[in-house]
């Protein structure tokens, strides 16, 4: 392996805002004349095709959290074949859009365009998405409110693209995806490590939360595998008698802006619940009137968020203040009087495994509403909770900062990946000289090709604060 990244010899001014200068020899051509509108359709019976700004065109069927209403009449949709490019041209600005590897149908609402052979698709794909034409569609998508731009077609294919010649083309894909290999390889081994340490905080929970460290005391059956046996002077009480109110949650009609703008009110789904002890980001804001209207319902912490309905059904977290939900997510207000919510919320997490397994599968995971009422909770006197909330906490500190720095860590991998590519397919560094490894790429990190420097900086990072959150995944 050999070489360094460099700028290339010799740069040209451009007329284009978003791109000040590219290499000499790279030549300026519409989008229009490389990549042309197709309007192809009435084939309901191919698979579905979504547009996701965090990865590109993806077969909808790979994921959960996406699903057409049944009886959706998709013989309007449009067809789209390996090499096209995809446009979801209200949310461009985003970044969703990319280059097909599959064959299917998507939204008659998006924009599909067939990628001329004399150009590499991929180049086309990663230069498209990269975070200076990202900019761009910002610039060109019109409309009054954030979130219903849209961004013409008619504007879109007079964007001038600066092409290098189709074997540099080839030669600079080539390098992006050993970086991504290496990239990819860099966060599973980050991710392994974090499920191996989150599994070790498991094992503390489940140690404490039972009852186990307390070896002298007499014990009983709790009826429950999870659970095990626990203190005999513990109660074993239904999760609904810990709760002074239980209620699913609701989506106030997305057509209706006066519900969402200016809101204040956080707003949950299932992607705010995920390793995190407490509720993560909120999917939106809502605003007070959707509460007034009786459109949405206020949950009152604190609160046990449990995912009722979807791919993740079974994962729980606390709300400690004021909030709401969408359907599938129950929220569980608990008594103050009878449990320290921590202590409940520690428990329930437990289950996470056999609810999951308790769900029924026919389309998508769901949970009875009353298999979750009625998970049996060990609950010592409230003194007791206490001593073992602090003790639990105490334990997973340290833990828990290593888990933070990790994900800080997966965060800084994608950043830069985002970063790498922008440079290179705008032409801000020459790959010519770069000579790509024979394995999965990650001697281009290790040897220093792709700034050293960056890579040494993932060791020095003091642990975040803030919970690391993945791509809103909306269609």
């Amino acid at each position: 392996m050999s070489g360094v990244l460099k700028p290339y010899p010799r740069y040209a001014a451009t007329a284009t805002p978003w791109l000040d200068r590219v290499p000499i020899h790279w030549r300026p051509v519409p989008l229009g004349a490389l990549a042309r509108w197709k309007n192809e359709r009435g084939f309901p019976s191919l698979p579905l095709l979504s547009v996701y700004r965090e990865y590109g065109v993806i077969d909808r069927s790979s994921r959960d959290d996406n699903h057409n209403p049944e009886g959706t009449d998709l013989s309007a949709y449009k067809v789209v074949s390996p090499g096209d490019l995809v446009v979801n041209k209200m949310k461009a600005w985003q970044g969703s859009l990319g280059v097909s590897r599959y064959h299917g149908i998507v939204s008659p609402a998006y924009i599909v365009c067939d990628v001329i052979p004399e150009v590499e698709g991929w180049y086309l794909h990663h230069l498209l998405r990269s975070q200076p034409c990202i900019n761009l569609y910002n610039q060109l998508s019109v409309g009054i409110r954030l979130g219903q731009w849209d961004l013409r077609w008619e504007d879109l294919k007079r964007v001038p693209v600066y092409l290098p010649s189709t074997a540099e083309q080839r030669e600079i894909v080539a390098f992006l995806e050993s970086v991504n290999r290496a990239v990819n390889s860099l966060i599973r081994a980050k991710r392994q490590q974090i499920e191996l340490l989150n599994e070790q905080k498991q094992g503390i929970i489940a140690q404490m939360l039972t009852g186990k460290s307390e070896s002298a005391v007499s014990r009983k059956s709790s009826g429950a595998d999870w659970l095990g046996d626990v203190p005999s002077h513990w109660d074993i009480v239904p999760l609904k008698h810990l709760s002074r109110w239980i209620q699913n949650g609701t989506t106030p009609p997305t057509s209706e802006r006066r519900y969402y703008d200016n809101g204040t009110i956080p707003w949950f789904g299932p992607s705010s619940i995920g390793d995190e002890f407490s509720a993560g980001t909120p999917v939106r804001l809502l605003a007070e009137e959707a509460f007034r209207d009786g459109k949405a319902r206020l949950i009152h912490g604190p609160a046990l968020l449990v995912v009722v309905i979807g791919a993740t059904a079974g994962k729980s977290a606390l709300l400690p203040g004021i909030g709401s939900s969408n359907q599938q997510l129950t929220a569980y207000e608990l008594r103050r009087d009878r449990v320290v919510p921590e202590f409940v919320a520690y428990q329930v997490r437990m289950t996470e495994k056999w609810l999951r397994s308790s769900a029924s599968t026919a389309t998508i995971p769901i949970l009875d509403t009353y298999t979750v009422s009625g998970l049996p909770i060990a609950v010592p006197p409230l003194v007791e909770q206490m001593a073992i909330v602090d003790e639990v906490n105490r334990a997973l500190k340290p833990l828990s900062a290593t888990i933070d720095l990790m994900h800080q860590q997966v965060a800084l991998l994608r950043e830069y990946r985002t970063r790498l590519i922008a440079d290179v397919v705008t032409g801000k560094l020459d790959v010519s000289n770069v000579e790509l490894p024979d394995s999965d790429g990650a001697g281009l990190l290790a040897d220093g090709v792709c700034d050293a420097d960056f890579v040494s900086d993932l060791d020095d990072d003091e642990p975040s604060d803030t919970e690391e959150v993945e791509a809103d995944a909306e269609d």
